[in-house]
């Protein structure tokens, strides 16, 4: 009863969601237990956490939780950390692919000390060692288990995993542990069978095959962007895939730097900024004194955007625009049949970069937040509600950019002022009941030359203010075309 109500009590705090593979290079142990009144297992549990926190092979998760379910069924904590579900559970909250499990037994004055690591399905023993130490001393032992540990990670089969993929170029994590430089070789392999000795049931043998071969060509917190120089079979690369990592040769130290100079030049490193002419159709509808009027008409402009990278996650950015023309009657009765139209706007915000396939080629999500402010200026005329005014307030925006073809990247961004303020310069209107504002981007880049970019975008602009007095409502509704430049610095 008790090791249904544990593996209920795991379930619980289980994520049933995920389903990839983990990695065997991310680790846990289990609570150790001694005859002494845990004074010995305890105090070697820490040693040996303190070991993997430190080590830079195995990306330690706490088991702090799992520990605390455990606590309630201590008299019986051997039996349970034997059960297959157990442990799979306890792999599957954690999110771990070796799990450490460490025995201790005693012998008149001897301490017997083993130590299984057990796969994330509960069942695979990756590798197992037992010894008799001639006397109970804690830091023998704990000697012994660190000793192991690291005979262990030598038979780990890869040295990191395939993150993402997005043609020719993969992301993927690598042990702190392994030398890697920019230029290094690699092996991308395919799991295909593990074999278990007849007897001891542990896993012997890994089975796999060489699918491609590439080049590591950035690194970045404890992931690597990689590029496939030469497929050796006709499966395609998927996440989870094995990477096994050649030796570094110090004669490619030249290759290093040019693919270090050309990235430089490629992306540049403090930011960009883009310039480029506008064409819009822009249109103006009011429910005012005189009725209902629509004006309609082309405006040309220019539009400058800056964007600067404090560090690869976080930027702060700025637009300016400015547009002209004319507009002619669409509908109503407005007092004149056309009005001249100066449209301005200014934007200054800060935000976060989401990288999930590293900074160079994946793509890029921005989250941002700042100031914005559009205005208008129309050929006055308080009957017909046209006039000098603004919006302006808090920004939030969302955006992001992804290559889809060798050259080429889409981006697409979206932009609202939730609590915007509406500014009537020509004093035409009165207090506003609400306003709204929005703006919409869809474009593309291509790269031209290694710090320029064609740049080409579509953009709807859309702000509408109420007002309970006799002019209630004022909309501006802008769709533009841009094309232009954008140059790396």
């Amino acid at each position: 009863m008790k090791r249904l109500l544990i593996f209920i009590s795991l379930v619980l705090f289980t994520n049933l969601g995920f389903t990839q593979t983990n990695s065997m290079r991310r680790c846990m142990i289990l609570p150790i237990t001694d005859s002494l009144g845990d004074s010995v297992g305890f105090k070697l549990y820490e040693n040996v956490e303190r070991y993997l926190k430190e080590s830079k092979w195995c990306e330690y998760v706490s088991s702090a939780e799992i520990i605390g379910i455990f606590s309630k069924y201590r008299d019986q904590l051997d039996t349970y950390l034997q059960d297959e579900k157990v442990i799979k559970t306890v792999a599957d909250r954690l999110r771990v692919g070796s799990i450490f499990r460490i025995d201790i037994g005693y012998d008149v004055d001897k301490m017997n000390l083993s130590l299984d690591v057990v796969g994330e399905n509960g069942t695979d023993l990756y590798f197992s060692e037992k010894a008799v130490l001639n006397k109970i001393d804690l830091l023998q032992a704990s000697t012994t288990i660190k000793n192991w540990l690291e005979l262990y990670e030598t038979n780990i089969p890869y040295d990191g995993k395939i993150l993402g993929v997005l043609g020719d170029q993969i992301t993927f994590s690598y042990a702190k542990s392994k030398v890697l430089s920019i230029g290094q070789d690699f092996k991308v392999k395919r799991f295909m069978n593990k074999k278990k000795h007849p007897l001891l049931k542990k896993i012997v043998e890994w089975d796999s095959e060489v699918i491609a071969k590439g080049k590591v060509f950035n690194l970045s917190r404890g992931q690597a962007l990689g590029v496939i120089k030469v497929y050796t079979s006709n499966k395609k690369l998927k996440p989870g895939d094995w990477i096994r990592l050649e030796k570094p040769n110090p004669a490619k130290t030249n290759v290093d730097k040019n693919f270090s100079a050309y990235e430089k030049q490629k992306f540049g490193r403090l930011g960009e900024i883009s310039l480029a002419l506008s064409l819009s159709s822009h249109t103006v509808t009011t429910s005012a004194a005189s009725g209902s009027n629509k004006m309609n008409g082309i405006t040309y402009g220019i539009n400058a955007e800056v964007e600067t990278w404090i560090t690869r996650n976080y930027l702060v950015m700025g637009e300016f625009s400015q547009s002209f023309g004319s507009l002619n009657k669409r509908s109503g009765s407005p007092s004149s049949s056309s009005t001249g139209q100066n449209m301005g706007t200014l934007k200054l915000a800060g935000g976060y970069k989401y990288l999930p396939m590293g900074f160079f080629y994946g793509p890029q999500v921005n989250i941002y937040a700042g100031y914005a402010r559009y205005t208008y200026s129309l050929d006055t005329s308080a009957a017909d509600g046209f006039g000098e005014n603004s919006f302006s307030g808090l920004m939030l925006g969302l955006g992001g950019n992804i290559p889809i073809k060798k050259g080429i990247r889409f981006f697409a961004s979206g932009e609202i002022m939730p609590f915007s303020s509406f500014n009537d310069t020509s004093s035409i209107f009165g207090s506003t009941k609400s306003q709204s504002s929005m703006e919409l981007k869809v474009g593309a880049n291509y790269i031209w030359a290694p710090n320029l970019k064609i740049r080409a975008s579509f953009n709807v602009i859309n702000n509408t203010a109420k007002f309970s007095g006799a002019n209630s409502e004022l909309s501006y509704s802008d769709t533009a075309l841009r094309l232009g430049g954008t140059f790396t610095f």
